[in-house]
């Protein structure tokens, strides 16, 4: 993102870009800030192209690429999910990977939300005179610093940790919910308890909180998580899966604690988690045995299958995997 950062604020910019991965907030927030900075607003009616879909014809890109910027340094063509970086389109992707190459400093080709194959001729092209920006969900010190910027100081330290602890990874949700946070919380200092009133958790955290209360033997408490998950619209399939989830990390967990002694930094490079998720999962291993969870594992697999084949409520099926494993 530096690079992007960079390029924006000199001005000078590369033949051409792509921007793709998971995380479609900061796609979209880069490709605006570049469409603003490369071709002035005055003048986007002449000098802007956009194409969009997998029905895109590659001679228009190609006849708009070589049409030169009006009264301005640069023509954009705005591109996006054409198929064009996988298998399906080949000989296209090949036409427009020597075009790229052989362009001039005045079009800037910006790719963004494309389903992307690194091997793709149209990758390598735009890799080689250009920039590829793989943008996926951030890692949570890294959305902790991007709140805490986003913010203008407003969420700083614990709470900006709590923040996206409680909210998750999802910048989308992440700014939204900050929304819903200040308006609450109006000019005060914001705080923890602001969160808990204003904001919506995230799933992942309502089944961390559920499992907690599952290995507490707090029956009533994982059911109130629960009912309050299925008025959040959340299906009871779906809510199975995650406790399947949840029960498996903790296993893992457990058995590295086990086995290995390891702590839970060592057990999140291990299993390639988050540190926090590890962190809870470890602390969670405690309230289960082995034996508890490798059968609540496979009560879970079976019930899914029996939700699939009719053959149990799914709403019922979770309420009673809840009972069952918190008394």
């Amino acid at each position: 993102m530096k690079e992007l950062d960079n390029d924006i604020k000199t001005g000078k910019f590369k033949r051409a870009y792509l921007l793709f991965g998971s995380e479609r907030y900061l796609i979209n927030q880069y490709k605006d800030k570049l469409r603003a900075a490369i071709v002035d607003e005055s003048t986007e009616l002449m000098n802007l192209n956009i194409y969009d879909g997998e029905n895109t014809n590659v001679n228009d890109i190609i006849s708009s690429a070589d049409t030169a910027p009006f009264f301005s340094d640069h023509r954009l063509l705005l591109i996006s999910d054409t198929g064009l970086f996988k298998d399906g389109r080949k000989n296209d992707s090949a036409r427009l990977a020597e075009v790229i190459k052989d362009s001039g400093e005045g079009t800037v080709f910006l790719f963004y939300n494309e389903n992307t194959d690194k091997r793709n001729v149209l990758y390598k092209a735009v890799k080689k005179y250009g920039y590829c920006c793989e943008l996926n969900e951030l890692k949570e010190k890294d959305a902790v610093s991007y709140m805490t910027e986003y913010s203008k100081g407003r969420l700083k330290g614990g709470t900006a940790a709590y923040f996206v602890r409680n909210i998750g990874l999802s910048l989308e949700k992440l700014t939204k919910e900050y929304e819903k946070l200040i308006d609450y919380a109006g000019d005060e200092d914001i705080k923890k308890e602001h969160i808990d009133i204003a904001c919506s958790r995230s799933d992942e955290i309502n089944i961390y909180d559920m499992v907690d209360a599952i290995g507490n033997k707090n029956t009533e408490k994982a059911l109130d998580i629960y009912n309050n998950m299925l008025f959040a619209k959340n299906q009871p399939i779906a809510i199975m899966g995650m406790i399947s989830r949840q029960f498996r990390l903790i296993l893992r967990c457990k058995y590295l604690q086990m086995s290995k002694k390891y702590n839970h930094r060592q057990a999140a490079a291990e299993l390639k988690l988050n540190e926090y998720v590890a962190m809870k999962c470890c602390a969670q291993s405690k309230n289960f045995k082995l034996s508890t969870l490798m059968s609540a594992i496979e009560d879970c697999a079976k019930y899914d299958s029996d939700f699939r084949k009719g053959l149990i409520d799914p709403e019922l099926g979770v309420e009673l995997i809840i009972i069952k494993y918190s008394r």
